[in-house]
């Protein structure tokens, strides 16, 4: 397990990094109290130091949920798919996933579930042990980032799942097997709240030596969304928050987008908050650069040390996605690779394996030790989000406004109302324009969800893709699916553990 906090020397005193080693040490051990300590929950933290390691654990949980979490999500979508050279049985539970075929026992669907409530039990903790902390400025700080990683790991699952249970206090034993789904109206309320009181708890920013903690900036980015997507969708409600940040935060995009991927200047205007990772400390490197790079690349793919694990494969359709001058492609994905085979040009061979290099350093010197930022969400993402609500809510052109701010830093001509002569169309220009700037950062799935548009572009999907209709391996085809699959089906350990968990219809 890694940290989520990343500091440089240069902010960071010898204590700090002892706070990590501990915490690091707490979470190898899954803070069972038996291996940490003979404390109980209602004295686990004894004073506002230790509750403060607790909220970097809660932080670190966020490394295991991202862990797997672009399989059931960008996987998911019409980005990227598995390995299409692997047999169906060789890697069984991504092969299920990218096809919608998963079954109840999938692996990787239980570890994202698990990792998920893991991580909210950690924010439990935090809550309920506020009482020891004697500052009250970091006993409300510790409260609403505590809610505010609650709040967002809610969302991921509910989006995912549909009805869920909220975890919103500490569950000892056979308490967990009396808890049960409930509806996605409750959930979003809760999540809603939640976010709310994280709004009101946590300041807009903090020094350069605490970055990567959750700001009120970040709580209202993910409550904007939160309103688009619930239910009983609330358009203004989604505006106040976004044109807070917009208007009122110092948060703007960065004036070169390969400049958001670049480990030497992520701590930026638009980061509102991200993954951290940092290279060289046990634990703290990202795995992406290996598990994105083509297999059997060692030494040919630039910041990635080793070999590829070949998984989250950009498709034929995401790489046409963009436009002849859009400069996003190079800094996001690459359709091919050479590998040095001889002395000279002549001998080298050039293979047609796309990747993700969004995640990729300059260079490496380990296996699975990135030191590049996961962004969970940025400043774009506020501009198009606004632009979505603003074209229901006042017009398109108020729309096209903020669609054309990412448009231009792309490097693209920006788009005009004769580009986007309906509401239909321009829905479909801001879809396209979010799929392209948010490339495999785990937005695409949940973006159509959204918009009501997945069974139409994912059975378009499946139709098109020549990983799926390749007449040499029809055993490899996939779709159509139906409309129970875009839920997930949760997982039959948990249900197994807890009898009051109903399962999703269809499985």
């Amino acid at each position: 397990m890694k940290h989520i906090l990343k500091f440089r020397n240069k902010n960071v005193s010898p204590k700090i990094y002892l706070l990590f080693a501990i915490t690091f040490f707490m979470l190898s051990c899954d803070l069972e109290e038996e291996v940490i300590s003979f404390r109980t929950d209602s004295n686990f933290y004894a004073n506002q130091e230790e509750l403060n390691r607790g909220v970097i654990a809660t932080y670190s949980g966020l490394y295991e949920v991202l862990a797997v979490e672009w399989s059931v999500t960008e996987q998911r979508s019409d980005n990227t798919f598995t390995d299409p050279d692997a047999s169906p049985e060789s890697n069984f539970q991504n092969f299920t996933l990218d096809r919608f075929q998963v079954e109840t026992n999938n692996t990787l669907n239980q570890e994202y579930y698990a990792a998920c409530y893991k991580a909210i039990a950690l924010a439990n903790r935090i809550i309920a042990n506020l009482d020891v902390a004697a500052d009250e400025n970091l006993r409300n700080q510790y409260e609403g980032e505590a809610k505010f990683i609650r709040a967002l790991l809610h969302f991921n699952l509910t989006r995912l799942y549909g009805s869920i249970i909220i975890s919103d206090q500490i569950v000892i034993g056979e308490e967990g097997q009396q808890l049960a789904r409930q509806a996605q109206t409750e959930v979003y309320d809760f999540i809603i709240q939640d976010l709310l009181d994280a709004v009101s708890l946590l300041p807009e920013s903090y020094d350069a030596s605490d970055f990567g903690r959750a700001t009120s900036i970040a709580a209202r980015t993910i409550l904007g969304k939160v309103y688009l997507t619930a239910p009983e969708k609330d358009v203004e409600a989604a505006i106040t928050q976004l044109e807070y940040v917009r208007d009122q935060s110092d948060r703007d995009l960065v004036s070169s987008y390969d400049l958001l991927f670049d480990e030497n200047n992520e701590v930026n205007e638009e980061v509102i908050f991200s993954v951290r990772y940092e290279t060289g400390l046990v634990g703290l490197g990202s795995i992406f650069p290996n598990l994105f790079a083509p297999v059997r690349s060692t030494g040919s793919i630039l910041g990635v040390f080793g070999d590829g694990d070949g998984r989250n494969i950009p498709s034929q359709d995401m790489s046409d996605a963009y436009e002849t001058d859009d400069v996003r492609k190079a800094s996001s994905m690459a359709d091919g690779f050479t590998i040095e085979n001889g002395d000279g040009p002549e001998d080298d061979e050039f293979r047609l394996d796309k990747y993700v290099l969004k995640y990729n350093p300059a260079s490496a010197s380990a296996v699975e030790d990135g030191p590049v930022d996961f962004p969970v969400t940025r400043y774009a993402d506020v501009l198009l989000m606004l632009s979505e609500a603003y074209v229901d809510a006042r017009g398109i052109m108020e729309a096209l406004t903020e669609l054309n701010k990412v448009r231009v830093r792309a490097g693209l001509a920006p788009l005009t109302e004769s580009d986007t002569p309906s509401t239909f169309a321009f829905r479909l220009a801001l879809e396209q324009e979010r799929r392209v700037e948010f490339a495999f950062e785990n937005h695409r799935l949940f973006d159509l969800l959204r918009t009501g548009r997945a069974m139409t572009v994912l059975n378009t999907h499946f139709s098109t893709e020549f990983a799926y209709n390749d007449p040499d391996n029809p055993d490899r085809g996939a779709g159509p699916i139906s409309s129970f699959q875009l839920l997930l089906p949760i997982p039959q350990r948990e249900i197994d553990l807890n009898p009051n968990l109903a399962q999703n219809i269809g499985y």
